[in-house]
């Protein structure tokens, strides 16, 4: 085996090895919705296979026939597994039933086909019903794909949409339909080689791994709205008022101390309400919308040339945070540079 073709296998087989170590890393993962997570898990352990598969073949060109089929069978897996995983990120409530095993039937037919498939029963049968089979696997992925999309484009519609998962969702969709995408242009193309799939696989595998980690989407997945809810959109609208108005008048975030409690007592709004509202509204926990003003409110010191003597310690206690640790942790989150590299972006001409 030629050096080109070691590290072709590396490069392609690191991608299964890390959707391998996330799946069983989120099947086991205690935070956020359980559900979803070992969704996500069984998907990416299907990709894995799938791509593993193509990996295999691209090197030995002696694997089982049935291998092969298998390969093509679990496309009827990926489809429905995103779709109940967008589903279940969408409707925080979902309770997977035994109707919702109805959209693996198709895979379970084609899992049938490929046990039977040998070099004889292939050989007896004419090509058109390979055409027609590989149409049907890569359609239905295409379809599944394509409901997923519709569900998330009718939540993004709505006020009441979390952002963060609206874009985690999408970064998912786009890289499963760029590896359906290479996988169809290898049937229709000669010119484009086989391991072109799992090479791509393993840049999105490590790619949609760095944004999900960078941008903190796991910690902000559990933020998807309630599918049912005591406040009306008026209600929402009137709590969230409120409680801006106070935190801009009375300056509260200040307040290291400050709890969801506290405001609940100043508004005489229950905490539920006022964390739904705030859900809703800005797509933060109560938390993380707090240190917003406490971040806007140390950007405006840090601009500020007569607080130019302050140090960050200072600020950071100025505006509410209670450690110098976690005010640089916020700050770099919400706008992706240190509070000393701000300032310094700042005073530099």
């Amino acid at each position: 085996m030629s050096t080109s073709q070691v590290l072709l296998i590396l490069l392609s087989g690191l991608g299964v090895l890390h959707g391998l170590l996330l799946a069983a890393f989120l099947w086991f993962y205690s935070k956020g919705p359980s559900v979803s997570n070992r969704l996500l898990s069984v998907l990416l352990l299907v990709l894995s296979f799938r791509v593993g598969k193509s990996v295999i073949l691209e090197f030995d060109k002696d694997v089982y026939l049935q291998l092969i089929f298998a390969g093509l069978a679990s496309l009827l897996l990926i489809g429905p597994l995103f779709y109940l995983y967008t589903k279940s990120l969408l409707e925080k409530s979902i309770q997977l039933t035994k109707a919702h095993l109805l959209h693996f039937a198709p895979f379970f037919l084609g899992l049938s086909f490929s046990a039977w498939t040998n070099q004889e029963n292939v050989k007896r049968t004419p090509i058109a019903v390979f055409v027609v089979l590989f149409v049907l696997y890569y359609g239905h992925y295409l379809v599944y794909l394509y409901l997923s999309y519709q569900q998330l484009k009718k939540y993004t519609a709505s006020p009441a949409r979390n952002e963060p998962v609206v874009q985690w969702l999408r970064l998912l969709l786009g890289a499963l339909l760029a590896l359906w995408v290479v996988y169809v242009l290898n049937l229709v193309e000669e010119n484009i080689p086989y391991i072109l799939g799992p090479i791509l696989y393993s840049i999105i595998a490590y790619g949609v791994s760095f944004i999900a980690i960078r941008k903190g989407y796991l910690a902000q997945l559990n933020l998807v709205k309630y599918k049912t809810t005591p406040l009306s959109e008026e209600e929402i609208d009137q709590v969230y008022g409120h409680l801006k108005k106070l935190l801009e008048e009375k300056e509260l975030y200040k307040d290291p101390d400050l709890t969801l409690g506290t405001v609940s007592k100043a508004l005489k709004v229950s905490p539920q309400k006022i964390s739904m509202a705030v859900n809703s509204r800005s797509g933060a926990n109560f938390n993380g919308f707090i240190n917003q003003y406490r971040i806007r409110k140390a950007q405006a010191l840090l601009k500020d040339e007569k607080a130019r003597e302050y140090t960050i310690a200072s600020i950071a206690f100025e505006v509410g945070f209670n450690s110098l640790t976690s005010f640089n942790t916020a700050f770099k989150k919400e706008t992706n540079e240190t509070p000393s590299a701000y300032r310094k972006g700042i005073t530099q001409p």
